[in-house]
């Protein structure tokens, strides 16, 4: 559980001292000090519970334990903490219920040193917005005409500050082409902030977009929030379908006012930003669905490009095969010459549910165990070998190919779907309908 949380969470405060992940019962999974005021009592607590490290604390009074409990947020509460042998510590602690549904299945905290006597560090960036964009058109690796056309487009839209949405699976590339946007316009040497929307909790959200002003809640400090960051460069809002209903409110207050008011703050601040979003999904069923609010998506999509899948170019897979072989022929040091045949007819015939991300990850996966100049089918994952291939279809049976053409609208509309209703939904066709077609394909929902 830590390694898909820890990530993440760094940023909630940019001045964390210490930050601990527990699981539903205050057993420790993840603990991590930033800045040391001495020995530490116990210098690995993982798989200690909360109350045993902290033997002070009680049930009742332990904020870990009292989030377990209620499934609630805890923001800001004064804690004393015996962490070192020297002294015992007064920490603002903020602390977040993990859910699995509606199951409370683990706790993160994150603690911030309050006594005054502690002198801070200087603040350290937030750490999940990036701050760089290396790529541009040159970048990209393809022949295929759709997507010839789509880096035109980008070239031309790179050049207004037009607010661009880019939609297409997770894997297709979308953050190189919001790097290009940026790079290709005359905003390319100022700021280019990248933030993962899914990051977001709602109580924190307006303090990152917006940032706060020192005394505006307990233990603020005076921080500028990524509008301020990006100023006269590019915001990148990756996965803006991820983001609270709540706030993607405020987000179009302050793209339409082009202004930003800090937490705490009574000054409206002029910020020029060049937005540029991404989405997983078609944005038109992210409306449908309730994930983005339909006037920002009018806002935020002026201009709206689609990343096709890696199925749907297939003629750049060998393209990409020669680019991922020669990269990592440098950064890793091999003497690979490309790929046996069975493994390009393999490439060639596979899916691709992650895309250009997944055939380079199996690119990189092969280099670690290919012995010759070529990579084999011994070198692939287990499960690339064992996983879904494309049908090979006469081009001129039009049976075969409208059957393609349903099971894969169908694949589509399973992804990122836990449910019939919700599947039926957006196919537009009845729950007794899906399940036929289910039947027919051999399809389940949970495939």
């Amino acid at each position: 559980m830590a390694d898909r949380y820890v990530e993440d969470i760094g940023y909630l405060y940019d001045l964390a001292d210490m930050i601990l992940i527990t699981d539903n019962k205050g057993n420790i999974e993840y603990y991590k000090i930033f800045r040391s005021l001495g020995t530490r009592i116990c210098e690995d607590p993982v798989g200690m519970n909360i109350l045993d490290l902290h033997q002070h604390l009680k049930k009742k009074t332990s904020t870990v334990m009292k989030v377990i409990e209620k499934g609630e947020p805890i923001i800001n509460e004064l804690q004393s903490l015996n962490i070192f042998k020297e002294r015992t510590v007064q920490v603002l602690t903020s602390t977040f219920p993990i859910r699995d549904g509606e199951e409370v299945v683990g706790v993160i905290e994150i603690d911030r040193y309050h006594d005054p006597d502690v002198r801070r560090l200087p603040a350290r960036k937030n750490f999940s917005a990036s701050h760089d964009a290396y790529f541009t058109i040159n970048d990209v690796v393809t022949n295929h005409p759709v997507m010839k056309d789509l880096l035109e487009k980008t070239r031309r839209a790179a050049r207004t500050s037009s607010p661009i949405m880019i939609w297409g699976e997770t894997g297709t590339g979308k953050e190189l082409i919001a790097q290009s946007v940026h790079n290709h316009s005359f905003r390319r040497t100022n700021a280019f902030v990248s933030q993962n929307c899914s990051a977001i909790p709602l109580t924190l959200g307006e303090s990152i977009f917006f940032g706060t002003t020192s005394g505006s809640f307990t233990g603020a400090q005076e921080k500028i929030g990524l509008f301020e960051m990006a100023h006269e460069g590019t915001l990148l809002l990756d996965e803006i379908n991820s983001m609270d209903i709540q706030l993607q409110s405020k987000l179009l207050r302050a793209t339409e006012s082009r202004s930003i008011r800090k937490i705490g703050g009574t000054d409206s601040i002029r910020v020029d930003v060049r937005l540029v979003t991404t989405l997983n999904e078609d944005p038109h069923l992210a409306i449908e669905n309730g994930k983005l609010r339909r006037d920002l998506f009018y806002r935020l999509a002026v201009v709206l490009l689609k990343l096709p899948p890696l199925r749907e170019r297939r003629e750049d897979i060998p393209l990409l095969i020669d680019y991922f072989i020669e990269s990592y022929n440098h950064h890793i040091g091999g003497n690979i010459k490309g790929v046996d045949p069975s493994v390009k007819e393999l490439f060639m015939e596979y899916r691709w549910p992650g895309n250009i991300r997944e055939l380079k990850h199996v690119i990189e996966s092969a280099f670690n165990f290919a012995d010759g100049g070529l990579i084999t089918l011994n070198d692939l994952p287990s499960y690339l070998l064992d996983g879904e291939r494309e049908e090979r279809i006469d081009p001129y049976d039009l049976n075969k190919q409208l059957e393609a053409f349903e099971r894969n609208c169908i694949l589509r509309a399973i992804e990122g779907s836990t449910s019939l209703k919700e599947t039926a939904a957006k196919l537009n066709i009845s729950r007794q309908s899906l399940r036929y077609k289910l039947d027919r394909f051999g399809l389940s929902i949970e495939s």
